[in-house]
């Protein structure tokens, strides 16, 4: 539970109506003390609350999946701080042997998307699967913010992950050091799978190979796509992918799953186009049959030199799941 005050804040308004010259007023303003971040479940889980900013929301005053995609990352790093040292995003032994960790796969899945002013508490938490990978998993809730026992809690989704140990110098898989492997476990929250034991992702298909693809959009690398490691941050393939679905899909569905298969790295000035096709079934989480479309999505690479010639690489396959929204039957269906 986060710990609560009532601060005053000194608040300016103008009174143009009676006057050219602004009058100051003292208005008290009830602000909730929000508590930022920290270590649970005895050090092997870490929560952050996320105040939902005005530039974080679209037209509907709602939360994006990009602006998911962000909280979940910037969490997950700010775990890493915790438990390995302010700007460390993996254990010392790793990073003297010129190692680290590469996300290969990312599910999130939206129950509700947080409203401008909403504070969003993201859990995260993981574990190790063998010697070269582990998973990790986030929870995410908001809550009203009223005293207890008022304040009323709901779920804004889910995410899950695959991470590898990564040579940074041969661009190759690596084992985890077996120094780095008693720490590893020892941080972990063993058996919490976010998704469920049974979970079994499917296949994404190959959207080269699909009937009705819809014509690519181009992204050109900018300097703002990349990361501290030079490379086109996992939340900007997120967009680029969003980017290209046509605005028929925006106006009759709401987008609830985004999986993303991370393969190959961007750079700047990189020319990458966003290819996207119906997929005429859908499998949700649970394996069950959804009501609304799925999606199959990539990005490709023209050329490391941004020239286009030569077959293009592939960087990213994904698939989206959308429901329809609901609609008045006295509405007329949105034009396509």
């Amino acid at each position: 539970v986060r710990p609560r005050s009532r601060t005053r804040l000194r608040a300016i308004e103008s009174d143009t109506a009676r006057s050219a010259k602004q009058h100051a007023v003292d208005t008290d303003l009830e602000v909730p003390e929000w508590h930022s971040r920290s270590l649970i479940e005895d050090g092997r889980a870490f929560t952050e609350t996320f105040p939902v900013r005005f530039d974080e929301v679209g037209p509907n005053k709602k939360t994006t999946m990009r602006t998911i995609a962000s909280m979940l990352q910037e969490c997950a790093c700010n775990h890493a701080q915790g438990i390995w040292g302010r700007s460390q995003a993996m254990p010392a032994d790793m990073k003297a042997q010129n190692l680290g960790w590469v996300c290969t796969r990312l599910h999130i899945v939206v129950d509700e998307y947080p409203a401008w002013g909403d504070m969003v508490e993201v859990r995260t938490w993981f574990d190790s699967q063998g010697k070269i990978a582990a998973r990790r998993d986030w929870d995410m809730y908001y809550c009203t913010g009223d005293e207890e026992p008022n304040e009323q809690c709901a779920s804004v989704g889910r995410a899950t992950s695959q991470w590898v140990a990564f040579n940074i110098a041969k661009r190759k898989l690596a084992r985890i050091p077996a120094t780095v492997i008693p720490q590893f476990r020892e941080q972990a929250l063993k058996n919490t799978p976010v998704m469920g034991d049974d979970y079994d992702p499917d296949k994404l298909p190959d959207v080269r190979e699909m009937s009705g693809a819809i014509a690519p959009t181009t992204q050109s690398v900018r300097r703002n796509d990349l990361d501290m490691n030079g490379h086109v941050n996992n939340v900007v393939y997120t967009e680029w992918l969003l980017e290209a679905v046509p605005h028929y899909m925006w106006n009759e569905f709401e987008l609830t799953e985004l999986v993303l298969e991370f393969r190959e790295e961007c750079g700047y000035g990189d020319l990458v186009d966003a290819v996207s096709a119906n997929e005429k079934r859908v499998r949700t989480e649970f394996g069950q049959e959804n009501a609304g479309v799925s999606m199959a999505h990539m990005l490709l690479r023209k050329s490391k030199g941004g020239s286009g010639d030569g077959a293009p690489t592939e960087v990213v396959r994904a698939r989206t799941v959308w429901k329809a929204r609901p609609r008045s039957p006295d509405l007329p269906a949105p034009a396509r």
